[in-house]
């Protein structure tokens, strides 16, 4: 009886693996990243019907500044996409200069229903900075929370 019982035992406990792996296949596979318990205000995503936008993490900011006159000023955002579906929005991109400070949003699209790696996708993106006409400084560029400084030597516009 009691080969039997451990027979019996082992039995069930296959049955609830099988059952409990089925279960957390078919609730993985449905495309779904908007059910994930964090809802769009924790993860900084909105959805519309048929995308969901979102900001680009970034880790770092390089500042080019191009030996030209006028100076040209491009930075260079890298950082990583959640999965392989999303992509930086270049359309979605804005940059906002208040002082001598530019802010600027780097967006992230990704298709509603799509189903993609669960894999983070590293990016580079680079993103010119419109100085000319500036007056000699220091700037700082702000890309989704990461702050690098430059400075302009001298004004940047060609005297007429």
């Amino acid at each position: 009886m009691n080969n039997s019982g451990n027979t019996f035992m082992g039995m069930v406990v296959l049955a609830t693996i099988v059952i409990v792996s089925i279960a957390t296949f078919s609730l993985g596979c449905t495309g779904n990243t908007t059910d994930n318990g964090t809802g769009p205000e924790e993860t900084n995503e909105s959805i519309s019907t048929e995308y969901i936008y979102g900001n680009a993490v970034v880790e770092d900011v390089e500042i080019l500044t191009l030996e030209s006159f006028p100076v040209q000023v491009r930075a260079v955002a890298t950082g990583y996409l959640p999965d392989g579906c999303t992509e930086i929005d270049a359309t979605n991109t804005s940059i906002e200069k208040k002082g001598n400070s530019f802010n600027v949003y780097l967006r992230t699209i990704r298709p509603k229903d799509a189903i993609c790696t669960e894999a983070i996708e590293p990016f580079e993106q680079t993103i010119e900075i419109d100085v000319y006409g500036l007056k000699k400084g220091v700037y700082t560029v702000n890309i989704n929370g990461v702050e690098r400084s430059f400075e302009l030597t001298v004004d940047n516009f060609i005297p007429k």
